[in-house]
């Protein structure tokens, strides 16, 4: 006598056989995506490294120019700095005298930077 499968128990089979493929499928797209974040985070260092470089470089011929044509690029760093210094005490003095005030600027200057930066 033949036995015939009953459909409840067909039922299951196939659901695990899916289920078998999904979790196949989800690994598969799990190894894709650490492959692809991988190559990115590659990229992104080599694209890193490139801006460096050329910012480097950039900064290296623009102060060759500046010292070409007489411009002592020693002093502008010093003067740069000296009023950095002058501006870094400015700020300390201004957020000591009234804290609120510059509490209120710093959350209109974050907001400021979220909204363009979500554009």
């Amino acid at each position: 006598m033949a036995r015939t499968t009953s459909p409840k128990r067909s039922a299951a089979a196939a659901v695990k056989d899916a289920k078998a493929g999904i979790e196949a499928g989800t690994e598969d797209v799990a190894q894709k995506a650490r492959r692809a974040g991988a190559r990115a985070k590659r990229q992104a260092s080599a694209l890193e490294e490139t801006l460096t470089r050329s910012a480097e470089d950039i900064a290296a011929t623009v102060s060759d120019r500046l010292r070409s044509v007489g411009v002592d690029t020693d002093r502008m760093v010093d003067v740069a700095k000296e009023q950095a210094t002058e501006l870094q005490k400015l700020v300390e003095d201004e957020i000591r005298e009234r804290p609120l005030r510059a509490l209120g600027l710093a959350a209109a200057v974050g907001l400021f930077v979220g909204y363009l930066s979500a554009r």
